[in-house]
């Protein structure tokens, strides 16, 4: 109650003093539009709930299935859904004869007349009122309840206007006020009506409904002149009026494509929650896997991709179905996209960005330099340039790689070691990334974080690492390139198994600092780190092929081969006691768990996909 009066007075305030008329120029449409459709689409959710579960309002809990063959359940529902359809009808707005013939004045007509002027929510209310008084006639009890003056206390204020006011006030501003607004305009255009008289107006139903104890009952009332205007008293009208809504507000009330994807954008990261973390190349690797782990837990993720066709396409779109039926959103858009990803900044504010997207590969950058240029450091400066305007900044974490060592030969590679020497220009678009990276912190104050992956693998891999085309090539019987060093030396990589890269792009993420700057100006020092993600154990190339040949069942071919100078470096060996130290890093997966894993996959995904083409 104390929450409700304080809201009703501040909308009141903001009336008659102007801000809300400010509040109503700022605010764009697509902010609203989005809110109000994750609104519905939530309390669409939570009345899924209430069929299926019997609630103790008191406790705020589900209590258990609901007995779906008594009053509570499924019969009751068809019943009610068919008097609604069936007994207020579709109704007009004159119910003059068009032949100018008077009616016959009867009994039959007149209720007739009445039964189909009234709206279907009213319809709803009088059944609901006599339903409840079935469900209670043992204790019901006829005359007037006695009245009470309710006393509200300091502390119920105070609770109130902080667990209450605070977190309903800006909806009440854009779905009670703004929303209305627009509606009313819509519904009548003929007819003024004003941001002061609407703002009053939602003040005084919420002061007045919370005095005596009822709900604000505000979307009611458009829901009404909805119905009105349009005709449609039925429940299948208003379900028809309801879809037609949503599609006018991705169509007819968007100016273009990017007010209707913000529309979007603001219905699924309010569904979400309040934290939002913005996960760019959602459908690769590592993101695919980061993606889910932050959605198990609980956190909102916003996915950006431009499924390039560098490796296999449908292997990432094959990722978004993943991620999509655990209820992840992914943006088919790019990072060097300016106007893009200004419009996601505008309508969310993100509190973190894992930066994933990159164009990977060694060897590909002997084909395709431009590509690495292009991703790597222009999408990179891109994406520092939208984050260093955002207010409030959000902390940044990124992909960096352990190819910055390059042609270092001191193990194993520490953060500490120098990294001027990069064997490929992959290695020096990452680590060209670093220094960027340390340029935007030191002037804007923005939090950063680089992750030095290790030679990470697993199930949903990428198709141009060795151990996924070591597996496809055994199957197929075809002969499989193993390197050797100068001098027949050993090629090694410290092999990393997904789910501890994950484990480790969590911690970072959880220990990242606020940036300290807003809207481009720097307030104080920000936190930059750099950690390695590795496994701290190398295993040589032919050991990986032999454990690929004892999973499989199958003899591999091997082909033995020099090194060849395509920027690719003879071993990789990660020191991860800096990342131990400050987020509990520590990997749990051997190469030989984690490739059986790899393979249980590989198997199953390209059978089934055998089977499908068939």
């Amino acid at each position: 109650m104390a929450a409700g009066i304080c809201t009703g007075v501040i909308l009141c305030v903001l009336g008659v003093t102007g801000f809300m008329r400010l509040a109503y120029r700022l605010i764009p449409l697509p902010v609203v539009r989005g809110i109000q459709l994750a609104q519905g689409l939530s309390f669409a959710m939570t009345a899924v709930k209430y069929i299926r579960k019997v609630q103790d309002f008191s406790k705020s809990k589900s209590k258990g299935n609901r007995d779906w063959l008594g009053l509570d359940g499924l019969v009751l529902a068809i019943v009610c859904i068919c008097f609604i359809t069936i007994v207020s009808g579709a109704g007009n707005e004159n119910n003059d004869n068009d032949n100018g013939v008077e009616n016959r004045d009867d009994k039959g007509s007149i209720w007739r007349r009445i039964v189909t002027s009234l709206p279907s929510a009213f319809m709803v209310f009088l059944l609901g009122v006599i339903l409840a008084i079935i469900r209670v006639i043992k204790g019901f009890k006829f005359g007037p309840s006695s009245i009470q003056v309710v006393q509200i206390s300091k502390s119920a204020w105070k609770k109130g206007f902080v667990k209450g006011t605070i977190p309903q006030l800006p909806l009440s501003i854009l779905n009670s006020v703004i929303a209305v607004i627009k509606l009313s305009t819509d519904l009548f255009p003929n007819k003024s009506v004003t941001v002061t008289s609407v703002s009053m107006t939602v003040g005084l139903m919420n002061v007045t409904g919370c005095w005596f104890g009822a709900m604000p009952c505000c979307r009611g009332a458009g829901g009404l002149a909805g119905q009105y205007k349009f005709g449609g008293r039925s429940g299948g009208c208003v379900a028809l009026l309801g879809a037609t809504k949503l599609l006018a507000m991705c169509a007819r009330d968007m100016n273009s494509k990017h007010d209707s994807f913000v529309v979007l954008v603001c219905t699924a990261v309010s569904l979400v929650g309040s934290s939002a973390a913005l996960g760019f190349v959602t459908a690769g690797f590592v993101g695919t896997h980061v993606s889910a782990a932050l959605k198990r837990r609980g956190d909102g993720v916003l996915g950006l991709d431009n499924f390039n066709d560098y490796y296999d396409p449908t292997l990432k779109r094959a990722r978004q179905a993943l991620l999509e039926r655990s209820g992840i959103y992914i943006v088919e858009g790019d990072i060097n996209d300016a106007v893009l990803l200004k419009k996601l900044f505008e309508v969310v504010h993100f509190t973190h960005v894992m930066h994933l997207a990159a164009q990977a590969g060694v060897r590909y950058a002997m084909q395709n330099p431009k590509s690495y240029v292009h991703s790597n450091i222009a999408g990179f400066v891109n994406l520092l340039e939208i984050c260093k305007n955002a207010n409030p900044q959000p902390a940044i974490v990124w992909a960096s790689s352990s190819s910055v060592y390059g042609l270092n030969t001191k193990v194993p590679f520490s953060e500490k070691d120098r990294t001027d020497q990069p064997a490929s220009l992959y290695a020096a678009t990452k680590k060209a990334g670093e220094e960027i990276a340390h340029t935007y912190n030191h002037i804007y104050g923005l939090s950063l974080t680089g992750l030095r992956f290790f030679t990470v693998y697993g199930p949903w891999g990428r198709p141009d690492m060795a151990y996924f085309f070591f597996t496809k090539d055994i199957l197929k019987g075809k002969s499989i390139p193993v390197f050797e060093s100068v001098n027949h030396g050993t090629v090694a990589r410290d092999f990393t198994y997904i789910d501890d890269v994950v484990k480790g792009c969590l911690g970072a993420l959880d220990t990242a600092e606020k940036s300290t700057g807003s809207g481009g100006k720097k307030k104080g020092a920000a936190q930059l780190r750099i950690f390695n993600l590795g496994n701290t154990s190398p295993v040589s190339v032919s050991d990986l092929v032999s454990i690929l040949e004892k999973l499989l069942k199958m003899k591999a071919k091997r082909r033995v081969m020099k090194l060849p100078r395509n920027g690719d470096v003879p071993f990789t060996h990660a020191n991860i006691s800096f990342a131990q130290r400050e987020f509990g890093y520590k990997p749990t997966t051997d190469l030989q768990m984690g490739m059986k894993k790899f393979v249980r996959w590989y198997v199953s995904y390209y059978g089934s996909r055998k089977k499908s083409d068939h």
